[in-house]
């Protein structure tokens, strides 16, 4: 696994030994043997995968990067290597104007030895994560939070709110991390730690300042755009070694289509598909193989295969994580790196971008019920529907009401968000006694409210484009690629493409009910019909019906939640388990089978990660 992190002592005299350094790459699976480098009471280690610290006359810096316009900043500064094109761009134009040049993913660390200066930055989206802590020490920070682990005075334990907040988001959030008294640093923003003090802002956030453009420039120009960035994402590699994850969605096809376009060569595609018919895409993923000639790789999951699987997950996650196609993503790029593939261009980010979620367009329906005459609303219906039994259409409308009389985030959420809602006398009351109740609805909250945005929509997207995408996504496809021993890029968070879609009117991005307005016409004539027209599916995994029906995986279920040490954990009340096992057995949907595989993952994350035992 890669590793960048370091050390930074209060005491100027007091220098940050190998030892320590070697200690936190030792925490971290495949980080060693590192590389260290120190200069006082600083030093920095990078893993074995990794590419050395560097010294420089004044300062030192470190640095975990895969930028896309490496290229351009080699021809800007005279220099081949990564560090030494971030010490002279350092050298021109600052911290500030360091992090400007940058474009794509990064996780950066560097020492001003004049200034007294350390300075930490991840990139805009999140794709890079850095986790800090200060301890009485001084100050650390790693890419891995189990890295922190090795320092004196950090200890591991997890910390209560984010235990709660994670049991409903099903992800752990920044800047909170699962460890108490490690924080995750969010995207877009830096860390200084000058003469002692440590201070956390933001340098970049995502704006939505909509402008007038007509919808045929805005085609040309969305085309363009991500022609550019999938030609940046491909970087000039060998083409056979750089291949496509393809689900047979819009966006991974549009990504299929402009490699074959870009390279003229076929371009090694992958997918994975499933048994279970209501989860398998394979059809659309062979449609668009088909339509750009790409040279597909199929493999249909089988549930032996995901649960042999699963102790690798437990592994590479340091952090609880709920997000079942996490498995799909790994097999998938595991099979792309068996084919001798070396870099995957994912499609994640168009949904947010375009307005491709299915939530776009349904959270309409429930703001059109503002509409009506707050008298209407307030003297007439709500008063006649509390009135009639909750049945058939009544019970429909009383539903809709209510959904509708919450604020857009918490609507957004309120059926995600069930352990802080209607199932929240599961929770042990000793974990309930440590959190505060609102505190998932105050992290969504405060994405929507904290957008630059004039329009609901796009205050909506900014939301996902936090907690959807950093949160989450970004956290599921990096990870379980490099445990797949493979390298992945973003084509759709290109910076450049964000940032013009942010200034697109936003009915061209949802209009009506219609998603992807903009989207299905700027690409009509490179997708196939049955693509662009197809239902949203999402990367959808049937671990709901391997958690009822295989034997393995029931077996999984029941050993690490009812059985005495599971028991054991406080997490939850006596009886808690049983009553959302049975009420995911008479449950058709995956509703409650997400319930209970959220449930599993954290007690399989304890076991692993804070007692240290293998799955």
């Amino acid at each position: 696994m890669s590793l960048l992190g370091g050390v930074i002592h209060r005491e100027h005299g007091r220098p940050v030994g190998a030892p320590l350094l070697e200690a936190m790459a030792a925490r971290v699976p495949g980080a060693g043997p590192p590389f260290t480098l120190t200069s006082g009471s600083v030093g920095f280690v990078v893993g074995a995968t990794g590419k050395a610290p560097k010294r420089y006359q004044n300062a030192i810096a470190a640095a975990d990067l895969d930028l896309v316009n490496l290229r351009e900043l080699r021809a800007l500064t005279g220099l081949t290597s990564g560090c030494d094109v971030l010490g002279r761009l350092y050298e021109l134009e600052g911290w500030q104007g360091l992090l400007r040049h940058l474009r794509g993913a990064f996780a950066v660390a560097l020492w001003d030895r004049r200034q007294d200066t350390l300075w930490l930055g991840v990139d805009h989206f999140g794709i890079k994560s850095l986790y800090y802590t200060t301890t009485p020490d001084g100050l650390a920070f790693a890419t891995r939070p189990s890295a922190l682990l090795a320092l004196p005075g950090v200890t591991p334990e997890a910390d209560p709110q984010a235990v709660y907040d994670y049991l409903n988001i099903r992800v752990v959030t920044a800047p909170a991390s699962i460890w108490k008294g490690v924080k995750r640093l969010p995207p877009g923003h830096l860390l200084t730690v000058r003469a002692g003090a440590v201070s956390v802002e933001q340098y970049w956030d995502l704006e939505y300042p909509e402008r007038r453009i007509g919808l045929r420039e805005a085609m040309a120009a969305t085309a363009r755009h991500v022609e550019e960035a999938v030609g940046a994402a491909l970087g000039g590699g060998p083409a056979k070694e750089t291949g496509a994850f393809l689900s047979g969605g819009t966006d991974s096809s549009t990504v299929l289509g402009y490699m074959s376009r870009l390279t003229g060569e076929r371009v090694p595609a992958f997918s994975i598909g499933f048994h279970e018919e209501r989860f398998d895409e394979m059809h659309y993923a062979d449609m668009a193989a088909r339509h750009f000639n790409a040279g597909h790789e199929k493999h249909v999951v089988t549930p032996d295969e995901a649960l042999a699987a699963m102790p690798a997950i437990v592994d590479t996650y340091d952090e609880p994580f709920g997000n079942n196609s996490a498995l799909g993503t790994y097999l998938c790029a595991r099979l792309a790196r068996e084919h001798g593939v070396r870099r995957l261009l994912a499609g994640d980010g168009g949904d947010e971008i375009f307005g491709g979620n299915e939530r776009y367009a349904s959270d309409r329906v429930f703001s059109r019920y503002h509409r009506i005459p707050a008298l209407a609303r307030r003297g007439v219906i709500e008063p006649l529907l509390g009135m009639l039994p909750e049945r058939g259409v009544v019970g429909k409308a009383r539903r809709y009401v209510r959904r509708a009389q919450l604020s857009t985030a918490r609507r957004l959420y309120s059926y995600s968000f069930y352990l802080a809602q209607e199932g929240r006398g599961l929770l042990a009351p000793d974990l309930l006694a440590t959190v505060d109740p609102d505190g998932p609805w105050r992290v969504v909250e405060g994405h929507f409210d904290g957008a630059h945005a004039s329009s609901e929509l796009n205050r909506i997207m900014y939301l996902d484009m936090k907690v959807t995408l950093g949160d989450n996504d970004l956290v599921k496809v990096t990870r379980t690629a490099e445990l797949a021993g493979i390298g992945v890029r973003f084509p759709f968070l290109d910076r450049p493409l964000v940032e013009f879609t942010a200034t697109l009117p936003a009915d061209f991005k949802v209009r009506g009910l219609e998603k992807r307005y903009l989207f299905k016409r700027a690409f009509r004539s490179l997708l196939p019909t049955e693509i662009l027209a197809k239902r949203k599916h999402g990367f959808g995994i049937p671990t709901s019906d391997w958690l009822k029906g295989h034997a393995g995986f029931r077996e999984l279920t029941r050993e690490s939640l009812l059985s005495s040490w599971g028991r054991g954990l406080g997490y939850f009340r006596p009886g808690a388990i049983e009553r959302l096992l049975a009420l995911h057995e008479a449950d058709s949907t995956p509703y409650y089978g997400d319930q209970v595989w959220t449930a599993m993952m954290l007690h399989l994350w304890h076991r692993r990660h804070l007692e240290g035992r293998a799955l």
